[in-house]
């Protein structure tokens, strides 16, 4: 493998910073005419996401799904199950379930100024889930 960019690591390990992503691109050296990223995003809780995929968008799609994952599981246990019955949640239980995976998300922070539609759009973002 050749690297074409900065080096996200030092002696291998990562040094991405908590909340930020570091990416760098490279060629493998069996297929030299394709470009690669590797890729690493730090949680705010310190859990490293590290990945290679063709374009930094892939990338950042699979942070995606792996952020919602985790999110997910971070679900209060009634929300979970109102959600599975298919009720609708209030903008206040979901602003506050947002704050409780990331505490200084907009959405958590002024829920009550923001419209239903831009808490619901966040929470789903969020969770990976698809109430209305």
């Amino acid at each position: 493998m050749t690297a074409t960019g900065n080096s996200i690591s030092q002696n291998g390990c990562s040094v991405c910073a908590k909340g930020k992503e570091n990416y760098t691109t490279f060629r493998p050296t069996h297929r030299p005419n394709i470009i690669f990223y590797q890729y690493d995003y730090r949680h705010g809780d310190g859990q490293l996401f590290s990945c290679v995929a063709p374009t930094l968008e892939a990338c950042r799609e699979k942070r995606d799904r792996w952020l919602q994952k985790k999110n997910f599981d971070k679900l209060f246990p009634r929300i979970l199950k109102r959600i599975q019955e298919n009720k609708r949640l209030t903008k206040s239980e979901m602003g506050y379930q947002i704050g409780h995976a990331e505490p200084h998300h907009p959405a958590s922070l002024y829920w009550d100024y923001y419209r239903r539609e831009d808490v619901v759009k966040a929470f789903n973002k969020l969770f990976g889930t698809e109430i209305k």
